[in-house]
């Protein structure tokens, strides 16, 4: 319950008699909330919005200075607060349809009711009076707020029995034995990935508990009584049976929209296990009642939708949290005709499972499909009979089983497949055989000459066998032909495997090794299908093979892998003649070809019986009716001599190519060899205009014909990729074209994506300001020539648009290394560093600033060699290489010192310091920093001062001076404020609670850690939430809170381990250890005492190995291992010493003491 008054503008006597409300009814067993709590909060409006929006009621406390506030009768710069409060309550009271029950004037005494606003005045026909803080003074209000009616229903007793009546009644006349049947909604809600194994049993409680309360609260926002509704419990959902009499409409669309909201208010602030998904489907039908409940087709069919394919296939694909799907009868009968919903945003699918084969549709409340009433308009002109669906509506496949569902990134099947039934077959009896055995992973290496559907075979195996492997099936491509570019590397294929799979890009481990045995954990016990498309080598591929039995691995590639061990091959072949001929036959879309299959044998053994060639001419045959098959072998036979000189291996595809190739305009064509250039993955209509150097509107339309010509595909909105032999096409065909003009375009493409990196580099800036570097000012941001523009106007849409592109980034600045383009190399590091700083991967940060520095060197530019240095020692600290980061960062201060830039030795000043803290050498890191913190204020470089100061603080924590410690870290944070700096105020306020808790301040550190791990969830960076939230669980757990300590290691170790955060890992097990201990877990809490000691030895960090040691002395001593508790005491002494860490070692000295207690010997102790 929310308190709402006018504190700042009412008498010292009103403020306090609202006090003296707030505290009466928490003494009266009310959760009442009043904003004294939250005045000195940051996000105080935020925080009032969600106060207002989750509380079951709000006293709107009557007095005429809150209703002139309300109404907007006082003065502009009086009762702003008060202003924005009720203008928050006004719009959820006119929105909300029990608002009635929720918002409630009271009168105060002294008051009256003048002083109630009119909006609520008009609406309200109660207004409770509280005479004196007293159960009698306040006892309506208080038995509304506790649910206590005064007139409370008598009990109902016990029927009385009467005899019986041996009548036999009309049969026609006898009344049913259970209700007639009735017309009700049908709703069914089901929780994605419930029982996923990362949930503990107390997750799914809480996931449970959250469902019920966020379904009870949007039903009552959406005006549905739940009381009155039937509901069943279905463990991961809930199965609701809506009264007759309730409007159908408000299903579709009040209630997703009211569910959206509480989801999302949820998840905010929930742990990562407790976050809630739903899949919604809604139907409508007549429902029966037996003795066991309710049935009806009706009722099953909603099960079916809820459990279909196509709507967890788009719950997995949008980054929302609610799909919903209706069925045909909904649709047409309720969703069609709403004048409040958007039927355009819905999708039609066609649903199959078990019996049922019908069409649902599907929409995405959050993040909607854009409005099309194209699907709607088809789907009035089809025949519901016939299940006909719009072009392009996916069918979902027909299971019998009830696997586990898993991750699919299969390509879409092809329709038409046709051929190759034998090795189907052969496979399919393969894989059996090695389920059957059981003892080894099955891997199949598909080999053949480039065109002869070596994909198109995998991946149409790969759909037809996916029932077998429910846990994931995953396609990747290897690259191992692609012109241009070289073959993926394995290590770099594991990171994009591992982020596919759930783990962020930065958390990949830099050792290939490291990421290949993570690679192989996530895969064990589970039943995967994994397509390594186009494999160069052994090499390649043995690192991505999964270890434990049960998966399917099937490899295509140009060369037979003979080195590969336990490798089935299964060659492929160019189709057989009759198989080419009946391919083509079936693409071209022309039934009466066969009356041509003397043309069509000349057309397919023209291409070479092909796949890939046999299809793009059957689709050309297809696009132009007016053409016969003779017409079409004509101009291919035509064009196969006259093109000797474009065969390099595939002399028919290059010639089928070529066909499509000149029909195309003049204009058309040159596009087309442009594109050939790009050196990345994929490119959209702004990328294509700066090679074609034509305007963006053009370059999409030209997009539009290639793709409709099959020469581009677009895997994503906007988002267009060229096949890899169409790529080398193209790019042939533009050797032909002079250098200069090549040149030319690759330059227009690199200043596009360098003008708008350095854009989005800009607003990137403003999250990441705790790195400790400087911005260049882009140094040679005007050299570049400006491509199309792309407007990024918020840093959320910079981070969308960088995250999008690095890797066409990364690609350019691989081309630009390569061709020694040293002006495009620096440049693109500069734009990508924040980015690559916060997101990784950081081994190719680490690569990307290296050829910068190189390149500044070889360009006499020592201020860009002395930023790419800076810039790489920063990457190398991230990933553990703390030497070569020192000897990074020594040349970037010797060059910044020989430039005279006092700015640029500021920040390596501060970077040198950063590094020798992690080798532990504590007197030199202070000495950094102190030197940086001197130089900062003399160029009144407040950002700049407020890191040093921030770390500087750290140092004297270590060195024992708390005092020093504490002044400078509220330094750094007063000027954190005055910036405005939200993320440099969240590290401020981290470090100072860690100060104030070594001082023995734990309400101190308490609030100092609660804002800062706020404070990291504002601007989203959960490397520094991780470290927060170790901290506040240290301070829990020594005020006795054992309970919130473990749960906040947990959050902070989930976060670690997500990121690839080990030192965050080490530190957080380290402490976790300590808190299962004072629980009385000692088997737990010595299993993470030694996995953080062995982080702590692997990284070379003593501090971190000192403080591991003396927890493990505190456990064995309390298991009375008093010699191996000496042991590792004596060991953190001396580490402590070393360091210099008084703190660690007056710990390490009260364990030998106490063991020596222990021992009898009062002496030593």
């Amino acid at each position: 319950m929310f308190i709402s008054y006018a504190p700042e503008s009412g008498s010292a006597a009103d403020d306090l008699t609202v006090r003296e409300l707030w505290v009466f009814l928490r003494s009266c067993g009310v959760d009442a909330r009043l904003d004294l709590s939250a005045e000195h909060r940051q996000d105080w409006s935020l925080w009032l919005a969600e106060q207002i929006r989750e509380a079951d009621h709000v006293l709107v406390i009557a007095s005429p200075r809150y209703r002139e506030g309300a109404e907007g009768r006082a003065a502009g710069d009086v009762g702003r607060g008060v202003q924005w409060e009720a203008r928050l309550i006004r719009d959820a009271f006119y929105r909300d349809p029990h608002a009635l029950d929720r918002f409630l004037p009271v009168v105060l005494p002294g008051q009256s009711l003048d002083g109630v606003p009119d909006f609520l005045a008009a609406a309200s026909t109660t207004v409770y009076r509280v005479d004196r803080f007293s159960l009698a003074g306040a006892e309506s209000l208080l038995r509304l707020l506790t649910d206590q009616p005064a007139y409370p229903e008598p009990p109902v007793g016990t029927a009385p029995v009467l005899p019986p009546v041996d009548l036999t009644p009309d049969p026609a006349s006898r009344p049913p034995r259970f209700p007639l049947a009735v017309h009700r909604t049908v709703l069914v809600v089901d929780v994605e990935g419930f029982g996923d194994h990362h949930r503990a049993n107390h997750h799914q409680v809480a996931v449970r508990d959250t469902m019920y309360e966020t379904l009870r609260r949007a039903f009552r926002q959406a005006g549905i009584s739940w009381d009155t509704c039937y509901h069943e419990d279905r463990g991961d959902g809930v199965f609701v049976l809506a009264p007759p009499d309730t409007p159908k409409s408000v299903f579709a669309d009040v209630l997703p929209g009211a569910l959206v909201e509480g989801l999302n208010a949820h998840n905010r602030r929930a742990a990562p296990e407790e976050r809630i998904r739903l899949r919604l489907a809604l139907h409508a039908g007549e429902v029966r009642y037996d003795s066991h409940g309710v049935t009806a087709a009706s009722v099953i069919l909603t099960f079916r939708l809820v459990d279909s394919e196509p709507v967890k296939t788009a719950l997995a694909n949008s980054p929302g949290v609610l799909a919903v799907m209706v069925s045909s009868w909904f649709f047409d009968e309720v969703v069609r005709h709403s004048q409040d919903g958007s039927p355009g945003t819905y999708r039609p699918v066609l649903v199959e499972a078990k019996e049922t084969r019908t069409i649902g549709w599907v929409c995405l409340p959050d993040h909607p499909y854009p409005d099309n009433p194209v699907y709607l308009q088809q789907h009035l002109m089809n025949s519901a009979a016939q299940f006909a669906l719009p072009d392009g509506v996916p069918s979902a496949t027909t299971r019998r089983d009830n696997p586990r569902r898993g991750l699919r990134t299969l390509p879409r099947d092809v329709p038409a497949y046709t051929g190759r039934a034998a090795e189907l077959a052969w496979l399919a009896d393969a894989v059996a055989d090695a389920a059957g055995s059981g003892d080894a992973v099955a891997i199949h290496a598909v080999d053949g000459m480039a065109g002869v559907g070596k994909t198109a075979f995998a991946v149409h195996a790969g759909h037809l066998l996916a029932d077998r492997f429910p846990d994931a099936q995953l396609f990747v491509r290897l690259h191992g032909h692609t012109p241009g570019q070289q073959p993926a590397d394995p290590a770099d294929v594991l990171a994009a495997l591992l982020a596919t799979t759930g783990v962020p890009a930065q958390q990949v481990p830099a050792d290939p090794d490291a990421r290949a045995a993570m690679w192989r954990d996530r895969l064990a016990g589970r039943r995967v299908l994994l397509i390594l498309d186009d494999a160069v080598s052994y090499a390649q591929v043995e690192p991505l093979l999964p270890a434990s039995p049960g998966s399917l691995v099937m490899i295509t590639s140009r060369r037979r892998l003979t080195a590969l061990t336990g490798v089935v091959t299964l060659p492929l072949d160019i189709l057989p003649p009759d198989e080419a001929a009946s391919l083509f036959t079936r693409l071209s879309g022309r039934p009466g070809a066969h009356a041509e299959a003397e043309h069509v044998d000349r057309v397919v053994r023209l291409c070479g019986m092909l796949p890939l060639a046999v299809s793009l001419l059957a689709g050309r045959l297809r696009s132009r009716p007016q053409w016969s098959v003779a017409e079409l072998a004509g101009e291919l036979d035509s064009a196969h001599d006259r093109l000797g000189e474009l065969r390099a291996e595939d002399l028919e595809v290059a010639a089928a190519f070529d066909l499509s190739y000149r029909e195309l305009t003049d204009d058309r064509q040159r596009f087309f060899r442009r594109l050939g250039l790009h050196p990345g993955p994929e490119l959209d209509a702004h990328a294509a205009a700066a090679l074609a150097d034509v305007p963006v509107a053009e370059a999409g339309a030209h997009l539009e014909v290639l793709y409709n010509d099959h020469l581009v595909d677009e895997p994503a909105f906007d988002r267009y990729r060229m096949h890899d032999l169409i790529r080398e096409f193209g790019r042939k065909l533009s050797q032909g074209d002079a250098a200069a003009d090549r040149e030319q375009a690759i330059g227009r493409l690199f200043g596009h994506y360098r003008a708008t990196a350095a854009v989005a580099a800009h607003h990137i800036a403003q999250d990441v300001t705790t790195d400790g570097l400087r911005d260049s000012g882009g140094i040679l941001r005007g050299r570049a020539p400006a491509g199309p523009e792309v407007r990024l106007s918020s840093r959320m849409e910079a981070w969308a648009w960088m995250r999008t592109e690095a890797a066409n980034l990364i690609a350019c600045a691989e081309y630009a290394i390569g061709n020694a383009w040293h002006d495009q190399v620096i440049g693109l590091a500069e734009s990508l560093a924040k980015f690559l700083y916060l997101v990784g991967p950081w081994d190719q940060a680490v690569r990307l600033h290296l050829a910068a520095a190189e390149s500044a060197a070889r360009t006499g530019n020592d201020l860009a060699r002395a930023h790419a240095l800076n810039r790489l020692g920063n990457m190398q600290r991230r990933i553990g290489d703390y030497q070569g980061a020192l000897e990074s960062h020594v040349v970037a201060l010797a060059c910044y010192t020989e430039l005279g830039d006092k700015a640029g030795q500021v920040a390596a000043w501060g970077q040198l310091g950063a590094d020798r803290r992690m080798v532990d050498d504590y007197r030199g890191a202070a000495a950094a920093y102190t030197r940086a913190l001197e130089m900062a204020r003399n160029l009144d470089d407040r950002s700049s001062e407020a890191f040093a100061l921030n770390q500087l603080g750290i140092v004297h924590l270590v060195d024992g001076d708390y005092q020093a410690a504490v002044a400078a870290h509220t330094k750094s944070l007063r000027l954190y404020e005055d910036l405005g700096d939200q993320l440099g105020q969240a590290d401020a306020w981290n470090e100072l609670g860690i100060a104030r808790r070594t001082m023995g301040d734990f309400d101190g550190a308490i609030e100092a850690h609660t804002r800062a791990v706020h404070g990291f969830r504002e601007v989203s960076h959960r490397f520094s939430e991780s470290f927060a939230l170790n901290s506040l669980a240290v301070v829990w757990r020594m005020v006795g809170k054992y309970r919130k300590a473990i749960d906040a290691h947990e959050q902070a170790l989930a976060i670690s381990r997500t990121l690839g955060d080990r030192l965050g890992e080490a530190g957080g097990l380290n402490e976790l250890g300590a808190a299962q201990h004072r629980i009385g877990d000692l088997a737990a809490a010595e299993r993470s005492q030694i996995q953080a000691l062995e982080i702590y030895r692997d990284l070379g960090n003593r501090l971190g190995e000192a403080e591991a040691l003396n927890h493990i002395g505190v456990l064995l001593l309390a298991t009375d291992r008093v010699d191996e508790a000496v042991s590792r005491y004596t060991k953190a002494l001396r580490l402590a010493r070393d360091v210099n860490s008084p703190l660690e070692e007056a710990r390490a000295l009260d364990g030998l003491g106490r063991c020596a207690a222990r021992s009898a010997r009062p002496d030593a102790a």
